[in-house]
């Protein structure tokens, strides 16, 4: 369903369309440098993931104890809050998180992801780690700000989930259930690390559904072994243009992550799935573009589809 095409540089064959990550990147850098990329197991690259986003938050702690170097372990904490989070979340809610008794201790999202998992996975909720640790994982490497999670939680669950949270995780009891009842998001703060969480509650829409069922355990850590269950990277990518047009086709983090994924794929994608995908969410013309700015030129489906030919399990 599609070919590289391609115009001659030099010695040299450069995808035609293709444009870089950034403007002050050579074409064939960054080439090479998705070529070694490549290379990686999902392993090493979670290893780098982890190893980048500590490595930024530890760079931030210490800027924040150069400004305030006789500040206290809770003027620390709520500054790192502030500085970190990037939420709307009240002014109390930084108060109330930052007079936590325990020493600030920083972790990385695959670590923070692999926590979360661990509870989900105890009390029998199925899930999957999207967002950009997902984009990470599948496409261009960059430090992450958190976690995102897509949970199918029951309501009778919520007391049992609360409790296994509870007291590591800031969480309101009334954001989850409303969560559940109107199929929205809330959100967990780490209180050992203040990482942040938003759990997706699974919509019922057949995109969601389906992406929900393709969904896939991968390793991530070696001895011991440790998993987590992603998205597929056509349903990251799928998702990451639903999310850009959410923006009103504005916010550039979420083009980048597109194009990352494309670019690292490449043929290993089910081009024809996206380009279905694309018509029903009407993402056909992103989808394009993205492709071309990747080096993919993107054959026409004739095939036709309709959501209602979409066979989808609703009874997880």
């Amino acid at each position: 369903m599609t070919e590289l095409a391609t115009t001659k540089t030099g010695d040299r064959r450069v995808p035609k369309g293709y444009k870089t990550q950034s403007i002050d990147t050579a074409i064939d850098a960054e080439m090479y440098l998705f070529g070694l990329w490549k290379s990686l197991t999902l392993t090493q690259k979670a290893y780098k993931l982890s190893n980048w986003t500590k490595g930024c938050l530890d760079l931030n702690l210490i800027g924040i104890r150069q400004r305030y170097p006789e500040a206290s372990p809770s003027k620390l904490r709520y500054e790192f809050a502030r500085a970190t989070l990037k939420s709307n979340f009240p002014d109390s809610i930084y108060q109330l998180i930052s007079e936590y008794s325990q020493i600030l201790m920083l972790t990385d999202p695959i670590s923070l992801a692999l926590d979360i998992a661990e509870i989900l996975n105890a009390l029998d909720i199925p899930y999957l780690i999207g967002g950009s640790v997902a984009s990470t994982l599948m496409g261009e490497m960059r430090a992450t700000e958190d976690v995102d999670i897509v949970a199918d939680i029951k309501m009778e669950k919520v007391a049992l989930l609360l409790q296994s949270l509870q007291p590591r995780f800031y969480v309101s009891e009334d954001a989850v259930r409303d969560a559940i009842r109107y199929k929205r998001s809330f959100s967990l703060i780490d209180n050992e690390s203040l990482g942040k969480v938003d759990i997706f509650i699974l919509k019922n829409n057949a995109f969601p559904q389906i992406e929900f069922q393709r969904r896939r355990s991968q390793l991530v850590r070696q001895n011991p072994d440790q998993s987590l269950v992603l998205p597929t990277p056509e349903d990251i990518i799928l998702q990451k243009l639903t999310w850009y047009r959410m923006t009103k086709n504005e916010s550039q983090r979420q083009w980048r992550d597109v194009l990352g994924v494309l670019k690292l794929q490449g043929d290993r994608l089910d081009f024809e799935y996206m380009q279905k995908w694309a018509m029903e969410l009407e993402l056909s013309d992103l989808l394009e573009t993205a492709c071309t700015e990747s080096g993919i030129e993107l054959l026409f489906v004739t095939s036709y589809f309709s959501p209602d030919s979409i066979n989808v399990d609703y009874s997880n």
